[in-house]
């Protein structure tokens, strides 16, 4: 699965700022308002983690690619 450069930033935006805030921000909320917030936690955790390795998978072939490209017109 190959992403364009868009795509993938918009991605690793999410992954490594929304994501985290998200946690944070119901992990708060559920302290001040005494509800339980861990199954919604994780389930997000579980997505990121999963979203994150479909994009590492990516990056990874992207990255794949271009050496061989690059190797190719020395």
């Amino acid at each position: 699965m190959k992403l364009s450069n868009k795509v993938y930033d918009i991605i690793k935006y999410c992954l490594f700022t929304a994501v985290p805030a998200t946690i944070g921000l119901i992990s708060t909320l559920g302290v001040i308002y005494h509800f339980d917030t861990e199954v919604i936690t994780l389930t997000i955790g579980a997505i990121a983690t999963f979203v994150g390795a479909l994009v590492g998978v990516s990056n990874y072939n992207y990255n794949k690619d271009n050496k061989v490209k690059v190797e190719k017109v020395r």
